[in-house]
């Protein structure tokens, strides 16, 4: 399970020409990565009213990444199947329950219900 200590809405974005809104996630675990969330409103109602559409892992660090640095790859796109596969329940089920942590902040879930369109 990842565990969010902080989430801050960024802006709107589009990804693959869909708007999203783009939300910087700081991990409650020591060892787990930054993430970049894209949600974008869901298209077949699965799930709820929002959906996660591309998620980026940030290992960036500005002493190393701060230059075109090819030994080192600071963001890295997160398969659906790859987030939490780890434990219990399935990576879909944790993957919705993150979803739905993040949505729970009024924030966040204003600036997407704004900055969206319906």
């Amino acid at each position: 399970m990842y565990y969010i200590k902080n989430a801050v809405f960024r802006r709107i974005t589009e990804v693959k020409g869909t708007p999203c809104g783009e939300i910087l996630v700081r991990p409650g675990a020591v060892d787990d990565p930054d993430l970049f969330v894209y949600v974008a409103r869901s298209s077949g109602g699965q799930g709820g009213e929002y959906e996660i559409v591309r998620m980026i892992q940030s290992d960036a660090d500005l002493e190393t990444d701060w230059y075109d640095n090819n030994m080192h790859q600071a963001y890295e796109e997160v398969a659906e199947q790859d987030f939490c596969r780890d434990g219990w329940p399935s990576p879909e089920r944790q993957r919705a329950e993150f979803l739905q942590r993040l949505l729970a902040d009024r924030e966040i879930m204003e600036r997407l219900d704004a900055g969206l369109p319906r």
